[in-house]
């Protein structure tokens, strides 16, 4: 489970649309810098394979430690800080959502640049094959990981300029097809350095493009930690691996019945200092985020490790998941820095362990009821992304995986990419192509679409579309969704959809 721990500096390669703007659109001479200061907000998100992919992708870990924008023309490399100083994200969350990178308010020098620099210091792809087509899960003893080297990284042309007094922001995407190669279902190499890896554009979504209001640059989905700050107008969700973000509360929040299940008011006045939560937010040309919905997951913050269960449990009180990501308390975490994202872990259930379905105010099939009745690993699929609340942990030691003993597990939101079989939207959408370890062949599965309107209930969020109609037959897209297993009369229920 090693870690490349030299620095990779990968040089974003991309051409962009011109930013438009009002202010002067010659070429400065005099170092790039025009008069005055712009806004820039910068987010990531990831391009999968083409369906069907070559592999399982269960993780695709990288560890960033800075964004540089370099002007055409000469003149210093303008810094966008980072959200956290060390910034893990798992790559495969990212094929529907996005996560916020960082930004400079009023400080970026008016100037056309042609450079974006991002440091990487860490790299690893964790993945399975699955060599008996139709059958689910991973093929056993296959999960293995795949680490990059320092290289010289890509370089090409890329081009942004920004006005005086300008706010926007721009989205680095990862392809995972340019990035990984696969032999057979195995991953042989990854480089970021290879050609196109890493494109950008600017964000700049229109009402056929996506779902986001007026003002809105891109969703942030997904934000799951520790609330660390709650008022009568916003929230402050603090992640373990990628930072903080503070968002406010307007008339359209929905807050999610888990408040009601915690005996508080479906309102701002659910968030509460100390609970693990999970928001997802709208980012603002002018860097504020907006409270889509509000949905606490435990009253008081413990550690939970979030993953994507690997196979088919050969016991009723033992399964593994890849770990995606993790959910620890500001003090006194019994995982601390002993889990890397992308590792094994090998999870027991407790005595009395409890399921949940985290629905989110989604519509949810019948089987999210016999999710939540269970109390043994029967109802468990492989490629379920399943959130559980630890109460013991071991760290890895040798071949020996990391383990944890539970008393929670809850199911979550799986992202996965396919392609579209057939449209029935607004209602629902059926893709197929899915990686092999979900096991099907030629099968199709139903994703639900949720037509609902917040407050009321939560509605599926559209990326590349502005909704399902949007869609057609082949069109590649991602999901973040509810994933029941494919004998489900709905198998997906969708959260997120984003057409590539």
């Amino acid at each position: 489970m090693n870690r490349s721990k030299a620095l990779l500096v990968v040089l974003l390669v991309a051409v962009l649309s011109q930013v438009a703007c009002s202010g002067p659109k010659t070429q400065c001479t005099v170092n790039c810098v025009q008069n005055g200061s712009a806004t820039v907000s910068a987010t990531l998100a990831a391009v999968p394979f083409t369906p069907p992919p070559g592999t399982n992708i269960l993780s695709f870990a990288v560890t960033l430690n800075g964004i540089f924008l370099t002007p055409a023309n000469g003149g210093s490399n303008v810094n966008i800080p980072l959200n956290a100083t060390t910034y893990v994200v798992d790559l495969t969350k990212l094929q529907s959502d996005s996560a916020f990178l960082g930004q400079v308010l009023a400080s970026v020098p008016a100037a056309t640049y042609n450079k974006i620099t991002v440091g990487v210091s860490a790299v690893v792809v964790t993945y399975c094959t699955q060599t008996s087509p139709g059958t689910a899960g991973c093929t056993a003893g296959t999960v293995a990981q795949v680490t990059q080297a320092a290289s010289i990284p890509a370089t090409s042309s890329f081009s942004l300029t920004l006005a005086s007094n300008q706010k926007t922001g721009v989205q680095i995407q990862f392809n995972f097809a340019n990035a990984i190669t696969t032999q057979l279902q195995v991953v042989s190499k990854v480089d970021l350095n290879a050609a196109n890896v890493l494109t950008a554009s600017a964000l700049a979504p229109t009402p056929t493009t996506s779902s986001l209001a007026t003002g809105q640059l891109d969703f942030v989905e997904d934000v799951t930690g520790v609330v660390t700050a709650a008022t009568s107008t916003s929230v402050t969700v603090r992640t373990a691996t990628h930072g903080s973000i503070t968002a406010t509360a307007n008339s359209s929040t929905f807050f999610s019945p888990n408040c009601t299940s915690f005996s508080l008011p479906t309102t701002i006045g659910c968030a509460k200092v100390n609970q693990i939560a999970s928001i997802d937010v709208t980012l603002g040309a002018d860097g504020t985020f907006t409270l889509l919905d509000y949905d606490p997951l435990d009253a008081s913050a413990t550690d939970w490790i979030e993953g994507v269960v690997t196979s088919v449990p050969s016991s009723s009180t033992q399964f593994q998941i890849v770990a995606n990501d993790l959910f620890q308390p500001t003090s006194g975490s019994l995982v601390g820095a002993n889990l890397a994202l992308g590792s094994p872990v090998t999870v027991n259930l407790g005595t009395s362990a409890a399921f949940g379905v985290d629905s989110k105010g989604l519509l949810v099939p019948a089987e999210a009821t016999t999710f939540s009745g269970s109390n043994d690993t029967s109802v468990l699929r492989p490629g379920q992304t399943v959130a559980v609340r630890v109460s013991t942990f071991t760290a890895a030691a040798g071949a020996a995986l990391a383990s944890a003993t539970v008393n929670f597990v809850g199911l979550r939101f799986t992202r996965v990419s396919g392609s579209v079989f057939a449209v029935g939207a607004p209602a629902n959408v059926s893709i197929q192509s899915l990686p092999p370890f979900f096991g099907g062949t030629t099968t199709a599965e139903i994703a639900q679409l949720n037509t609902a309107a917040a407050p009321s209930s939560a509605p599926t969020n559209y990326d590349g579309v502005s909704d399902g109609t949007g869609l057609t037959v082949g069109d590649t897209i991602s999901i973040r969704a509810l994933y029941f297993g494919p004998n489900s009369a709905m198998p997906f229920t969708c959260a997120k959809v984003r057409k590539h």
